[in-house]
């Protein structure tokens, strides 16, 4: 018995923090640092910022994991009484303090780093903070809001490159938007995933917005296709298209079940999917940028991910 409790207790806190969804967030300070150009920073200053920077946005994604399900422990005794907190496998006061551990493991490491990434980390808490026990039940304003804080941990990455160019400007520009769309898109289809309704509002963002971050590793295969000779980035490049490819079928299938009037257990399956789909981006990105192990750490990723669905489903 005290092992199967030791076990429900594992399975609470995997299920409580949303285990599958969080391989996800390192990803996007890390493509944004690839994209703005930051693996020629990496030569004098090493690894060590950008994995700071990967660290903070999964110390902030837990924050803001955790203490959404200690604002909504109320309603889920009624509403979803199958989760972590309201059937008592995890207790509120250690998840409380599990977010301020969380809190402190953001912010201590981004005041190590500069005042730059001490704002902005102080920014997305404090918004995170405000989205779950203020904002939520607005909806437009939810998803948005949501959607914002997946740019600020892309932005954190950025932050570390200094004098970027004007192309490559653009090119984070388009990948922030989206970002943007694709996970606003996204947190509208969650909203509704469980009513039963023909059209569900979202897919069109979440496709827009696939469609985006796409193009950008797709400009960057462009660009290694035409400037190299040799055979290993000629065959990255062509595994960045086939990534996107996938990608973007995934998306397309996530847009088609929004809008075809399908159960919400389909749903569902569709928004877990998608959200997984983000590994497949961030692969191409960084195949596209020509580096040999990330590309395969992302995809190890993707399976890790799936396998933690498997035990942990919330």
């Amino acid at each position: 018995m005290k092992n199967m409790n030791k076990h429900e207790g594992r399975r609470g806190w995997f299920q409580l923090i949303r285990l599958p969804h969080l391989f996800t967030v390192p990803g996007d300070p890390l493509i944004g640092f690839l994209i703005a150009g930051g693996l020629a920073q990496c030569a004098g200053d090493g690894w060590f910022p950008i994995a700071a920077v990967c660290f903070i946005s999964f110390a902030m994604s837990l924050f803001g994991i955790i203490t959404n399900d200690l604002a909504d422990i109320q309603i889920d005794m009624t509403q979803h009484p199958d989760r972590p907190l309201p059937r008592g496998v995890v207790s509120p006061r250690a998840a409380s303090y599990a977010a301020q551990l969380c809190f402190l493991a953001a912010v201590i490491p981004a005041i190590c780093l500069a005042w730059r990434f001490t704002f902005i980390t102080l920014v997305a808490l404090i918004s995170i903070y405000s989205y779950n026990f203020y904002v939520k039940y607005r909806p437009k304003r939810a998803s948005m809001m949501m959607a914002v804080m997946r740019d600020l941990m892309f932005g954190l990455g950025i932050l570390l490159v200094p004098g970027i160019s004007i192309p490559r400007i653009l090119l984070l520009v388009l990948y922030g938007v989206g970002l943007f769309l694709y996970y606003c898109g996204l947190n509208e289809i969650t909203r509704s995933e469980t009513l039963s309704k023909m059209v569900r509002p979202g897919g069109g963002k979440m496709l827009a917005g696939a469609c985006c971050c796409a193009i950008v590793p797709l400009v960057f295969v462009i660009k290694l296709l035409r400037d190299s000779t040799e055979l290993r980035p000629v065959l990255f490049g062509l595994l960045a298209i086939l990534i996107c490819a996938v990608y973007l079928l995934i998306a397309l299938w996530v847009y088609q079940v929004s809008r075809t009037g399908a159960s919400p257990a389909r749903v569902q399956m569709a928004v877990h999917v998608s959200f997984r789909a983000a590994f497949l981006v961030q692969a191409a990105a960084a195949a596209s940028c020509g580096l040999v192990v990330l590309p395969v750490i992302l995809l190890l990723c993707l399976a890790g991910s799936a396998l933690a669905e498997k035990y942990s489903c919330s």
